[in-house]
């Protein structure tokens, strides 16, 4: 039966960026939405977590002119002292992300992340980048947040993107009921799904969620639903890179059979930073892994015959 799209269809959006190379195949556009079923301890878009907007920060920039505090309809905002200078502070308790502030100020230290945005806005500024895709091989990814806390906006998206002759990729954790996996993927043409810590426990404290849905998910999306997967694995020091838990996702890998590769996504500090622009304190202190520490991972899960890459 033909699907109908409903262009319509709406989700909280905070960033379509442009001229991707890590989110699939050639050049692409991926599209974040806002809203995650997740809480990794080292999630790199913090931003993405609620699917509300969000007020973000930056002491970095601000001048401490004041222009933005008597903007306030709540008083959240004061002046006051940080790291040597002064500047405008935001009360998060008191604060209801409205974006009043962010007009006023002269040096962009104020932004609201995530807007509504429907089908229709973002498959007409995607699809002005296909000379792009079809050049490269490259096309629209949905990546967030979770792609499928938002099954209506992320299948008519898809559906609107082929209809368009654009390819489309799926950047997930997979970890959603059966029935909005069985409408988001018949509309995907490749899947990268994470792949956290295969101990359930271990994955639970870790990301706040046990693994057996999701592990279930991604076999129902390559062995039933016939897409091909790309498992990422963001390797963290200390919590999901020990020998033992590489082993297991070669593994698991190996199992799923053909068109399956894996990703090993080496841990970096950019969520640290939204973090702090968020109001909320920066999570973890940990060194990133070496280039040598990476491609002996690599070796570990190559040994179980799938294709390794270190990156997106």
């Amino acid at each position: 039966m033909k699907f109908e799209i409903d262009y319509s269809a709406h989700a909280p959006v905070f960033n379509i960026q442009t001229y991707c190379i890590h989110d699939g195949p050639g050049i692409r556009d991926t599209v974040f939405v806002k809203g995650c079923p997740l809480r990794c301890l080292w999630c790199a878009n913090p931003e993405s977590n609620a699917a509300y907007p969000e007020l973000m920060t930056y002491s970095s920039k601000c001048t401490g002119c004041g222009r933005c505090v008597p903007l306030c309809p709540k008083g959240a905002i004061s002046i006051g002292p940080y790291e040597g200078k002064y500047v405008a502070v935001t009360d998060r308790d008191k604060c209801v992300n409205c974006g009043a502030c962010v007009g006023a100020c002269p040096a962009s230290a104020r932004e609201i992340a995530g807007t509504e945005k429907t089908v229709r806005e973002v498959i007409d500024q995607v699809k002005g980048d296909k000379l792009f895709f079809d050049g490269s091989g490259g096309g629209m990814t949905i990546s967030g947040g979770e792609a499928l806390s938002h099954p209506e906006f992320s299948a008519n998206l898809f559906a609107a993107a082929h209809a368009e002759g654009i390819h489309t990729a799926i950047e997930s954790s997979a970890f959603a009921k059966r029935e909005v996996v069985d409408r988001v993927f018949p509309h995907v043409d490749i899947a990268l799904l994470d792949v956290k810590h295969m101990d359930s426990k271990a994955h639970e404290r870790l990301v706040g969620v046990p693994n057996e849905y999701i592990l279930e998910n991604i076999r129902h999306i390559h062995r039933e639903l016939g897409v091909p997967v790309i498992l990422r694995m963001p390797t963290i020091p200390g919590m999901n890179d020990s020998i033992e838990n590489l082993h297991a996702v070669g593994r698991f890998a190996a199992s799923l059979g053909g068109d399956v590769s894996v990703n090993l996504l080496p841990y970096h500090r950019l969520g640290e930073s939204k973090n702090e622009s968020l109001g909320r304190p920066r999570s973890l202190n940990l060194e990133p892994p070496s280039d040598a520490d990476m491609e002996a991972f690599k070796e570990i899960v190559a040994g179980h015959g799938v294709p390794v890459k270190i990156g997106g």
